[in-house]
């Protein structure tokens, strides 16, 4: 084998490792989000389950979460009820996109590979901010979402909360003090590679 072929075969080579780690690379991030829509169906449903807990010795599994300390809580309080170890505050649905979703109470990189996560405020005090990770059976359909949609948050008390879509923004990452902002509701989630957000600004309706 001269050297120019040599040099193919290993440029050949060297393509095929690439090939084969972004299939490994999307396989594994295909396999993230299913988990992470499993676990919100399954918090999901304890809110829906009269709002009762169950026996957590027999209910699915749902990965822990890890050391409190890495939680970020805010500092506003809203009725909370505690499903499989987790603390809930409530369901998000935006029916066009087909959204129904468990709100947990903080947030953490751990607690957003289960469901969305409080980031700050409360529904009481009118300046709630919503985030989820950009999986397809979280956040994704954020993405999609149009001006004058449809939004609910139902608390754990069952009291639900109507909203419309008013402002679609996109911010880069490092814009994360342009995310409080007057309306009482905001949902924003990573675009694919986390360069931006995307932020959906909701007023009350």
């Amino acid at each position: 084998m001269t050297k120019q072929q040599k040099r193919g075969c290993a440029l050949i080579l060297a393509g095929l490792m690439m090939v084969f780690s972004a299939m490994f690379l999307h396989l594994a991030a295909e396999k993230q989000d299913a988990l992470a829509g499993e676990n919100a169906q399954i918090l999901l449903r304890q809110l829906e389950l009269n709002r009762i807990p169950v026996d957590n010795s027999s209910a699915p599994a749902v990965p822990s979460e890890t050391a409190p300390e890495a939680e970020q809580i805010p500092d506003t309080a809203m009725p909370e009820k505690e499903y499989l170890g987790y603390t809930m505050i409530g369901t998000l649905r935006i029916p066009s996109v087909g959204m129904e979703l468990p709100v947990l109470s903080s947030w953490s990189y751990p607690l957003l590979n289960v469901a969305p996560c409080r980031y700050s405020g409360s529904i009481t005090e009118g300046n709630m901010i919503l985030m989820g990770h950009n999986y397809k059976s979280h956040f994704t359909p954020l993405h999609s979402v149009c001006a004058g949609a449809a939004v609910e948050f139902e608390n754990v008390d069952g009291v639900v909360y109507h909203y419309q879509v008013e402002e679609i923004q996109h911010l880069h990452r490092s814009e994360g003090e342009l995310l409080p902002s007057a309306y009482p509701l905001t949902l924003f989630t990573c675009t694919p590679g986390g360069i931006n957000r995307i932020v959906v600004r909701c007023s009350a309706a």
